[in-house]
């Protein structure tokens, strides 16, 4: 019998920033999936470095009877996809249950935490968690009907050189917009309200620039208003942007070809949704 899990990527984050003094956020979770799979006929390869030392602190009778796991990786690392997250869970998540063992998301979070700071996709829904000791999390609620269109221009982040820094004086300076774009994707996500959700994950966006500066982000904001999206969302350790536009309005036909008119040949174009999180 062939196991398949699937955990979802990111565009980034709807918020990243401190609450009380606490680094947290809530990661963008997309319909764009890692899968491990364990009795299938996948080529079979070497799991990355990250997925094989989380898969050792997973408390199994015996690692050495683990079949081979596949990992069908579908998107790039470096640029804000949550690619880490994504494969440690799958492959976590999928050797679980082929030891029929018992493992919560907060679990698997904290096991990945013990590897490097973690997204929030673990967890059902859209949840605030504390991606760098996993010591609280909070479901906000359910993802809504939103398209999210992808501007990839390439490029990585060094995500553990950039977590590894101290960021604390110039987080610190930013903890009023952090508290003020938080409460506004609180809001949002329990009344379902895109408009809110899109005015929250913009102001994340812009208040990042004086952390990590995207040259492509006050571009994406002009697209944002002439093509009539919500709002946008960041890589906050990465080079992604996302544009949010409402799914029942959203018109692939006019808007992507516009985009591509008006966005450097190099930009890649990913048109996806946002999801909940957790394991499929």
């Amino acid at each position: 019998m062939t196991i398949s899990v699937s955990v979802p990527y990111t565009c980034g984050e709807l918020f990243q920033g401190t609450l009380d003094g606490q680094p947290c956020l809530v990661s963008c979770p997309i319909a764009i999936y890692s899968t491990a799979q364990i009795g299938s006929d996948e080529i079979r390869q070497s799991l990355p470095d990250k997925v094989s030392r989380a898969l050792d602190k997973l408390p199994l009778a015996s690692n050495a009877s683990l079949p081979p796991i596949s990992l069908i990786q579908r998107l790039p690392s470096g640029r804000g996809y949550g690619t880490s997250t994504a494969d440690i869970g799958a492959v976590i998540f999928a050797a679980a249950r082929h030891a029929k063992l018992s493992i919560t998301p907060l679990q698997a979070a904290r096991l990945a935490v013990s590897i490097e700071p973690t997204d929030s996709t673990f967890f059902p829904g859209l949840t605030l968690f504390d991606h760098r000791r996993a010591e609280f999390h909070q479901v906000l609620g359910a993802a809504p009907p939103v398209t999210v269109v992808i501007l990839d221009s390439g490029g990585v982040v060094d995500s553990e050189d950039f977590n590894a820094r101290d960021w604390k004086p110039a987080l610190e300076k930013l903890t009023s917009q952090h508290r003020q774009a938080f409460d506004l994707l609180q809001g949002g996500i329990a009344a379902q309200d895109l408009s809110t959700i899109g005015e929250a994950a913009t102001l994340s966006a812009k208040a990042h620039q004086s952390i990590l500066f995207n040259p492509l982000l006050d571009h994406a904001l002009a697209l944002a208003r002439e093509t009539g999206a919500v709002g946008i969302c960041r890589a906050h350790s990465g080079t992604i942007l996302g544009l949010l536009f409402s799914k029942p309005s959203f018109d692939k036909s006019t808007i992507i070809p516009y985009l591509r008119k008006k966005l450097p040949a190099q930009i890649h174009l990913r048109v996806t949704e946002l999801t909940g999180g957790g394991s499929v």
